[in-house]
């Protein structure tokens, strides 16, 4: 089967997806482990949500779309426009019309809560 590790970054590269090796300590490493956090992120919230609250089942929906459309972004992320094929960069073209449903749905869901009145600090109360 396959393995989750490939051995070959043991000399501080990595690659990207259109196979250019870069070192590990690169910008696009840095928003690629960002991507891939914010993700892991929401898919714990999609956890909690789907555990809690099983008439939730449409924000888990689009939590788990959230999660799908962030893989996109991190393959955008990992093609350079400079130096990718055109193939490359049209396999990871990220559709704006995804910013667009995104702030759709945060403008629905806002419609919901109270006004704000105070700055949220990130602790979620877990």
């Amino acid at each position: 089967g396959m393995k989750i590790y490939t051995k070959t970054g043991d000399k501080g590269t990595s690659q990207l997806f259109n196979g250019e090796r870069r070192n590990k300590d690169d910008a696009v490493f840095e928003a690629l482990g960002a991507v891939d956090e914010c993700n892991a992120m929401i898919g714990l919230a999609c956890e909690y949500v789907q555990r809690e609250d099983a008439a939730q089942s449409e924000l888990a929906e689009a939590l788990e779309n959230v999660m799908s459309r962030l893989f996109d972004v991190g393959a955008s992320v990992a093609t350079p426009q400079d130096t990718s094929s055109q193939s490359k960069k049209k396999r990871s073209t990220f559709d704006p019309v995804h910013v667009d449903k995104l702030e759709a749905l945060i403008d629905k869901m806002d419609e919901e809560l109270p006004p704000l009145t105070t700055f949220i600090l990130p602790s979620g109360g877990l």
